[in-house]
């Protein structure tokens, strides 16, 4: 494999600051040993705090990082630090990694002998593989019969267990005060939902009827908790609206004559009925699953929307109509009805679903020429071209992304998933388009950084483009970091007297300006830590003690220790009656 250009960007474009800064620290030790590359992918171990050493592992593509573990406990998103280390140090230390024979190589060079002997042994090994190489090889497929589908459940399940379940879980906050308890729905509804995934369970395994009655006797008994629980923030609420989705599956899935549907119908819109009292209507969408089966919405229906939480926990209506073609085709899919599905998608102008299916077929030419005409918004194309990347279609995904960033829609997580992969295959223009989208969508000093580092000589002629941009926006954080990575300290200064109330951007300024503005500094943060402290609640003196900190390192800084000790003994004298204040305040 060609040597993969891996830089500073594309590594922490996988990482956040933390773990890029503790993994470039071991980078620099030296903790990386018995690095290794086979074919596209990088081993190594790297040295731990909770072990010996940690085994990392990463496979590189022509993007640049197709995927990395490590066998660490971290768990806070994107790459740990292990795994940094390593990267930084093929990046830069590429000679240290022994080449390895690629395995498909290797394994050509056995004999038919050689190769059943290590297969037989490795079954013996992994017994789970056997089902693997079932699906995988079709002369095993074919030669012989196949598994039998399971039975279906015919006891039924004691809905009883799980009405108790829910009870408990609605009644888990009783004991608490309504203030205390009021933090606690979140957790409340966290439990609900793993009542749920059960219910799910069950229909994943073919049990349509069992999910049905787990996800009623849910719906009920949450009902009836609504009148001792405080749902002011709508945590309960909108979860029972979503579950109206998930209901709506369920309906599909059964197995219905006219009389069983009448009923059906009667118990979701009685439940329906109660809750819309606590202005949860999401039970509409199982209300028409119920009514209109896999046919058609009347004209009348159409018109109809149903509030519904999305990724960002923001309500916001939606077409029934749209809703319950959801519904549909995740029920098609779980059923691998994939010629109707694809039908459906269609139909319904579900394109990114219909271009997804595409490429989990293996028809990714066919995907890609209907993506090309059919998508409309770059979040859309992000989706697609990462599934091409993830079916090791680079030419493909690159395609895909670039048409994206000429989509409406955000394009800022587009243009940051875009550029470093635009950057590792040489593609400096295309890298540098992606990133300035990003930019312009949601500016930070990242992005800002990464184009000045990209444009060389036409930085130039960008960076009044983009500082144009970021000033329009409502970034105030963006703009005063770039203010201070540029140097432009007394623009940064009017960013923060403008936004006096958002302390963090404050923070951030007077941090950066001690060495260059420490009389600003001193008077900003003598102003917030007042206000802290006027508020005489003992929660906020140690934030009141990290500005004067900052006091005294400007006072410092301008060799007037005096003026620090002086202004420090007045407000110990004034708060003296104040234990905890100066407590934090003996610490300075």
């Amino acid at each position: 494999m060609a040597t993969i250009k891996l830089t500073d960007t594309i590594i922490r474009a996988g990482a956040n600051e933390k773990s890029f800064a503790r993994g470039h620290e071991l980078y620099r030790s030296g903790a990386i040993s018995d690095a290794a590359i086979q074919g596209n992918v990088l081993k190594g171990h790297c040295e731990g705090m909770q072990s010996l050493f940690y085994k990392v592992r990463v496979e590189l593509d022509a993007g640049g990082v197709r995927s990395a573990s490590c066998d660490c406990e971290y768990d806070f998103g994107g790459y740990c630090k292990h795994i940094v280390a390593l990267l930084l140090t093929y990046a830069r230390k590429p000679n240290q990694f022994v080449v390895r024979e690629d395995m498909a190589k290797r394994l050509a060079a056995l004999s038919r002998e050689q190769l059943l002997a290590l297969l037989t042994e490795l079954l013996d090994e992994v017994p789970d593989l056997s089902d693997w190489l079932e699906a995988a090889l079709p002369e095993i497929a074919t030669s012989r019969p196949r598994k039998a589908a399971a039975p279906k459940r015919k006891k039924k399940i004691d809905t009883e267990v799980y009405r108790r379940r829910v009870r408990g879980i609605m009644h888990s906050l009783d004991h608490m005060r309504m203030s205390e308890a009021y933090w606690h729905v979140g957790g409340l509804t966290d439990e609900l939902r793993d009542v749920e995934k059960t219910a799910m369970e069950f229909l994943d395994a073919g049990d349509a009827e069992t999910a049905f009655r787990i996800l009623m006797t849910l719906l009920e008994e949450s009902h009836d908790g609504f009148d001792y629980i405080d749902d002011s923030n709508g945590e309960l609420g909108g979860y029972l609206d979503g579950l109206g989705n998930t209901l709506a599956e369920v309906v599909l899935s059964l197995d219905l004559d006219e009389d069983r549907r009448e009923d059906i119908l009667s118990d979701i819109d009685e439940i329906h009925d109660k809750l819309s009292n606590y202005g949860v209507d999401g039970l509409k969408v199982a209300i028409a699953a119920a009514q209109y089966s896999w046919g058609e919405l009347p004209p009348e229906a159409h018109g109809l929307r149903v509030e519904e939480d999305d990724e960002d926990k923001w309500r916001r209506p939606k077409p029934l109509s749209q809703i319950l073609t959801e519904a549909k085709l995740n029920v098609l899919e779980r059923q691998g009805r994939t010629d109707e599905y694809l039908a459906l998608s269609l139909k319904s102008g579900e394109y990114l679903r219909y271009a997804l299916k595409l490429v989990s077929l293996k028809r990714v030419a066919e995907a890609v020429k209907y993506a090309l005409k059919h998508l409309a918004k770059a979040d859309d194309a992000l989706k697609l071209a990462q599934a091409l990347r993830e079916s090791r279609r680079p030419d493909e995904s690159l395609k895909i992304g670039e048409r994206g960033l000429k989509l409406g829609g955000s394009k800022a997580s587009l243009g940051e998933w875009l550029g470093p992969i635009e950057e590792a295959q040489g593609r400096t223009a295309q890298a540098l388009e992606a990133w300035q989208a990003a930019f312009h969508d949601s500016p930070s000093l990242t992005s800002w950084k990464t184009i000045k580092r990209m444009a060389g000589s036409r930085w130039k002629r960008l960076k009044p483009e983009l500082m144009a941009s970021l000033e329009k926006g409502y970034n105030h954080q963006a703009l005063a970091e770039v203010l201070i990575e540029e140097q432009e300290w007394d623009a940064a200064i009017n960013v923060a007297d403008k936004q006096t109330y958002n302390y963090r951007l404050v923070a951030i300024v007077a941090d950066a300006l001690i060495a260059h503005r420490p009389d600003w500094v001193i008077r900003a943060s003598v102003k917030q830590a007042d206000e802290l402290i006027a508020k005489t609640q003992s929660k906020y003196y140690s934030h009141a003690a990290n500005w004067l900190r900052r006091v005294k390192a400007a006072y410092v800084q301008l060799g007037r220790n005096g003026d620090w000790q002086k202004y420090l003994s007045e407000i110990k004298e004034q708060y003296k009656r104040r234990p905890a204040l100066m407590a934090k305040l003996n610490g300075l």
